[in-house]
């Protein structure tokens, strides 16, 4: 296994720029998710890590040794794709041989090799079986086994689970973390899905538009996000983020929402939206398991009164939808005890809100 350094990567295809100055540090055996939107360059910065692309400037580092004038081939790297890749016309045995006789491995040697990762990844009843006769789900682990058989420096997945049924695709996110630890291998997940990402990585890198917003662990960046964008890319359900402008009366600060309906700043989220007296317009968020009704819990915690319009089963718990005025919050309703119609007062804790700047995104008075 290798550790690897991104380091100042900015990758242009003409006028364009698909990657804009990133810098990113793996350690060894670390699982790092490459999280963002369809377009915003993850599947680039895999690509520049393969070798299958060249940085336009910057450096990537194999255990500090830069790999700029490295081929492909010579890098080392075991790749899974989302369409899986394989040979669909050889046996599921030729399939995890190949690699192992390209390098040239003895036979007994592949043989030992082959029957322990088909037994690992269940598939060891079908090693004489055509690929093309194995299913969606079993030809997502054979391409799995099939990298991970050549004992690869690193381990570069490009959406493998997409193709995959729900219920496998939770089987395979906890499988993987198995075998990550199994193999001992550094591992790049590429995916747009947070909830992979979080559940599967040790650290996440989310982009957007060909810039690194935030890179860390994943209740780091879900805790304390450094800007809008993963403030509201990061959760599920999503965190409420409600646009204003601020508007200071005799001492009192109100962000004044879009249609009418106000917000009452307080305690630490009002510190946070005038540490900076630049900002004249802002987001407030608050996730929300925070929210809560009944009876007012601290000084500084913030009243609102909406109507609910729907009620969502999210598991054990139900999701209100929150109307006030023409924005809507979503809270968990803790006490089971709303009804689509309600007009209720409901609570933002001061504490858990967190206040960013719109024009720049940015995180305001953050920890």
């Amino acid at each position: 296994m290798s550790s690897i350094q991104i380091q100042n990567v900015t990758k242009r295809f003409g006028d364009f720029t698909a990657v804009d100055n990133i810098s990113i540090d793996i350690e060894e055996g670390e699982f790092v998710a490459l999280l963002g939107p369809s377009g915003c360059g993850k599947t680039t910065t895999m690509n520049m890590i393969a070798g299958l692309e060249d940085a336009t400037e910057g450096a990537i580092l194999f255990d500090n040794q830069d790999l700029g004038h490295v081929r492909m081939q010579d890098r080392n790297i075991g790749f899974v794709f989302q369409n899986y890749a394989i040979f669909t016309h050889l046996s599921v045995y030729k399939n995890l041989s190949y690699g192992l006789e390209v390098k040239k491995v003895g036979k007994s040697e592949i043989e030992r090799r082959v029957k322990a990762m088909a037994d690992r990844m269940s598939i060891s009843h079908r090693l004489d079986q055509p690929a093309s006769s194995l299913s969606v789900n079993e030809m997502q682990k054979l391409a799995i086994g099939r990298s991970a058989i050549v004992e690869p420096r690193i381990f570069l997945l490009d959406e493998p689970l997409s193709n995959l049924d729900a219920g496998f695709r939770a089987y395979m996110r906890a499988e993987l973390k198995v075998l990550q630890h199994e193999f001992g291998q550094t591992m790049i997940y590429v995916t747009h899905d947070q909830i992979e990402a979080m559940s599967l990585a040790d650290k996440i890198a989310i982009i957007d538009q060909g810039k690194l917003m935030q890179y860390g662990a994943p209740l780091d960046i879900y805790n304390d996000p450094q800007n809008r964008f993963v403030a509201n890319f990061v959760g599920s359900p999503r965190m409420n983020l409600v646009d204003g402008e601020l508007r200071e009366e005799q001492g009192a600060l109100r962000l004044m929402l879009h249609g009418g309906a106000e917000i009452r700043l307080d305690g630490q989220v009002k510190t946070a939206f005038t540490s900076d007296a630049k900002v004249h317009s802002g987001s407030f968020g608050i996730r929300p398991q925070d929210i809560y009704f009944g009876e007012k819990r601290a000084d500084n915690d913030i009243r609102m009164q909406g109507k609910v319009e729907v009620l969502e089963r999210v598991g054990p718990k139900r999701l209100a939808y929150l109307q006030v005025q023409e924005t809507m919050f979503l809270a968990f309703d803790d006490q089971a005890q709303l009804r689509v119609g309600d007009d209720v007062p409901f609570y933002l804790p001061s504490g858990a809100s967190m206040a960013f700047d719109l024009e720049s995104g940015r995180r305001l008075g953050g920890q």
